[in-house]
């Protein structure tokens, strides 16, 4: 049986905010100096080289705004139809990597709300708090995988813009809009307990925590 080994990954910029699609042939992957990938800005991307019976692979992370460097089995990359790369600390989806069919499947999917992350440059910039901020994207991340994250519109695709203190949640449908604080270990109290979050169309409102009012003079 011939096996195609064709690939497609697709990844963001943590630059410039572009997802980026390239496909190789694994055998392109075979030699001893890793296989790097660019985004037309000129950022890095990936790095990926054979090590035995594993791919090391370096990625640039648009949460952490470093570098993380993850092993891949070989086996799998070769034998499923996508490998999705995720950042370790925050669980969000950073790539992924598969037959061209299921890598568009997933695409449409939008099953990645960092997918739609608008404003690159605010990628770029200095988080009052990053820890708090990684929280603060993963529970985002759980909510929309769970369907739990949605506009009363009825739109569930969201939109994010992401500011050093914040992170606006964006219905592209209606306008809704919803601002979640990102800076202190309250903020996080103020997401506990919410099993599921509904913007209100074409409405702003907030998630806050209790000094919200003091510290911004509302």
């Amino acid at each position: 049986m011939l096996i195609d080994t064709r690939r497609v990954l697709a990844v963001r910029c943590p630059r410039c905010g572009r997802l980026e699609l390239r496909d190789f042939y694994m055998f392109e992957l075979e030699g001893t100096e890793p296989t790097t990938i660019h985004c037309q800005c000129g950022y890095t991307l990936m790095s990926i080289v054979r090590c035995s019976r594993l791919y090391r692979i370096q990625i640039g992370c648009i949460v952490c705004e470093t570098v993380h460097e993850l092993l891949l089995d070989a086996k799998s990359m070769l034998h499923n139809d996508a490998v999705v790369v995720y950042c370790p600390e925050s669980d969000v989806d950073l790539g992924v990597i598969g037959a061209a069919h299921r890598v568009e499947e997933l695409l449409a999917a939008e099953g990645d709300i960092l997918a739609n992350v608008v404003g690159p440059g605010a990628i770029e910039s200095e988080f009052v708090n990053i820890a708090i901020m990684r929280e603060v994207l993963r529970q985002l991340q759980n909510w929309a995988d769970r369907g739990q994250l949605y506009c009363g519109c009825g739109n569930y695709h969201m939109e994010l813009d992401l500011f050093p203190e914040k992170v606006e949640v964006v219905c592209p449908s209606c306008g809704g809009t919803l601002v979640i604080y990102a800076e202190r270990e309250e903020d996080l109290s103020a997401m506990e307990g919410l099993q599921e979050v509904v913007l209100k169309r074409g409405a702003f409102t907030c998630i806050d925590s209790a000094d919200f009012r003091y510290r911004h003079r509302v």
